[in-house]
């Protein structure tokens, strides 16, 4: 069996139909989201639409917590926790989420709100993957790649199974446990590693174990950021840089 697993589109959709195609041409046996499909670009509906029309299952991520609290005037607030990731707090921040909520149909933000926070996909007794974005717990707090043995395989001993893949802190790194496997897809839409690619990871059952391959496809990133220049998104100077740099905002 082989699954992609893939995360934070970000509303890059150039970066999500370039992953998309070389998906398709590998042919998994399946895709899985692991969440933050909108926030921070200039297609935030058109990225959810394009999982939505493809039938793709998906985990949900912190931004899109942040979203549903926002478009539902706080009815569904994020379980966020530590208040530290607590992105409604900045100003600044506050205003791109609300200007991306303002741009997602009543119905898009339901399916965000009841999307789960862990997607199992079968395979042998005890082998399972389980996509998260951040932990099998939370959407929020981030689990770095410069974790300890030690925490990630907390992380995979609360999902249970062999496998566990995550999103959230948009690079790539993998871990390996005695035979069982933990990854960091990396990011579709916002890579931090330096490398403007798209990233993704391909995840096989040998039927032994878990193997990962990670992937990047180069996507039109002009595109992106000219339509971000064009749009009127709070903040639109500061995620141009990222996507230019391919580093986190201020690095």
């Amino acid at each position: 069996m082989r699954v992609a697993v893939i995360s934070d589109t970000h509303g890059n959709l150039p970066a999500l139909e370039a992953v998309l195609e070389d998906i398709e041409r590998l042919g998994p046996d399946r895709i899985v989201m692991a969440g933050d499909f909108a926030f921070g670009g200039p297609w935030p509906a058109e990225c959810i639409d394009e999982f939505r029309r493809r039938g793709i299952p998906a985990v949900r991520g912190n931004t899109d917590e942040f979203l549903v609290e926002v478009a539902t005037g706080g009815a569904r607030p994020a379980q966020v926790g530590d208040p530290r990731l607590r992105h409604l707090d900045n100003p600044a921040l506050a205003e791109r989420y609300r200007w991306c909520a303002a741009r997602l149909p009543a119905e898009v933000i339901d399916y965000l709100a009841e999307l789960p926070l862990r997607y199992t996909v079968p395979v042998p007794t005890g082998a399972a993957l389980t996509v998260v974005h951040a932990t099998p717990w939370s959407a929020h707090p981030p689990v770095p790649a410069t974790a300890s043995r030690e925490e990630v395989a907390a992380l995979l001993d609360a999902a249970g199974g062999a496998a566990l893949a995550y999103g959230h802190i948009h690079v790539q790194a993998e871990w390996q446990l005695n035979g069982r496997l933990v990854v960091a897809v990396g990011s579709v839409g916002l890579p931090f590693d330096g490398d403007q690619r798209a990233a993704y990871a391909l995840l096989t059952w040998d039927g032994e174990r878990w193997r990962v391959e990670f992937r990047r496809v180069r996507y039109p990133v002009e595109r992106t950021i000219a339509a971000l220049r064009a749009s009127d998104m709070p903040g639109a100077e500061a995620q141009v840089r990222v996507l230019e740099t391919a580093r986190p905002p201020g690095a």
